[in-house]
């Protein structure tokens, strides 16, 4: 067998999540020089060559590196796991790279920061937004931990969901729409209206054909990939649009207008917010860990919590 240490399995591994060795020496505080030296000692032992040199310095798996770094990456999970199986859960360390749809992100990963830094500093935790089909494609590929999205956006085998909280569709809507004073709307009463749908395959889809199950031929004007500006052009009055994540009532557009966020009662557009992890992985403590805390912070931000007056814990 080829020997080799678990100190430059890590260092492939930081190569690959960082780009270069430049940036991987940086994340693992140590010299360019030393991870240099560690990748070319990896390299002889195992007689492949794993990394692609390329402009700038970056660098990229070959096809024996991707295959290498698949099976490196559960040894280093299974010897993290029997570290922290025999100290306590607030020892946690080394890394959890958690992902999360665009959408949801804002409403996530803050509060995930803010809980993980305080109760566990020793774990490194990165965060990668990505539409739904990435982030389900690197949870596989094992680039990545654990994502969070909604259930209705799960297409691929071999992941584990785990239910975060369900989740009420809103529809949005501008300050001076004539329905904006709802407390709560039926879809099929914007039947006239134009729709400004976010373009992150397959939520759109996903829409229209709920949408169509109600009846519906949705007026579909527009699909913009920032949920951000579709809340600028719904404000101006340029049409409506449907949303899972509600922010804060005194949020406001980019331009400063009012947005009305009004719940809608048909459950054929309802949802639950999910995190998935791949299949074959043990839940360790730090997976359990992530998810308690993904939970609490879903919780925080749940729009019922808003009109309360629930405000989120720094």
């Amino acid at each position: 067998m080829n020997d080799f240490t678990l100190r430059q399995v890590e260092y492939f591994l930081a190569v690959l999540d960082h780009g270069s060795v430049s940036a991987a020496a940086k994340a693992c505080r140590v010299s360019q020089a030393t991870v240099s030296a560690a990748l070319g000692q990896l390299e002889k032992r195992l007689g492949v060559t794993l990394l692609a040199r390329g402009p700038a310095r970056s660098a990229r798996p070959t096809s024996e590196g991707r295959e290498f770094a698949f099976h490196a990456r559960a040894i280093l999970a299974t010897v993290t796991e029997a570290v922290e199986s025999i100290g306590d859960v607030a020892t946690l360390q080394g890394n959890l790279r958690i992902g999360c749809i665009p959408t949801a992100a804002p409403r996530i990963f803050p509060g995930v920061a803010a809980a993980f830094s305080r109760e566990y500093p020793a774990l490194d935790i990165s965060f990668h937004e990505a539409a739904p089909v990435e982030c389900q494609r690197r949870v596989l590929d094992g680039e990545i931990d654990i994502a969070v999205m909604y259930l209705r956006q799960l297409q691929f085998a071999g992941l584990q969901k785990h239910e975060l909280m369900a989740v009420q569709s809103h529809a949005v809507i501008a300050a001076d729409h004539p329905l904006a004073g709802q407390a709560e709307l039926d879809l099929r009463a914007l039947r006239n209206d134009s729709f400004i749908l976010l373009d992150s395959p397959p939520t759109a889809d996903l829409v229209v054909a709920q949408m169509r199950t109600l009846g519906l031929e949705p007026q579909v004007r527009w699909l913009i990939p920032d949920a951000e500006t579709i809340r600028s052009m719904v404000a101006m009055g340029l049409g409506v649009s449907i949303a899972n994540a509600v922010p804060h009532p005194t949020t406001r557009s980019f331009h400063g207008l009012p947005v009305n966020y009004v719940p809608l009662i048909n459950p054929e557009v309802s949802n639950t917010i999910i995190a998935v992890t791949r299949a074959e992985t043990r839940m360790s403590k730090k997976l359990t860990t992530a998810l308690s805390t993904l939970r609490a912070t879903a919780e925080e931000t749940n729009p019922l919590g808003w009109h309360a007056g629930h405000q989120v814990q720094p």
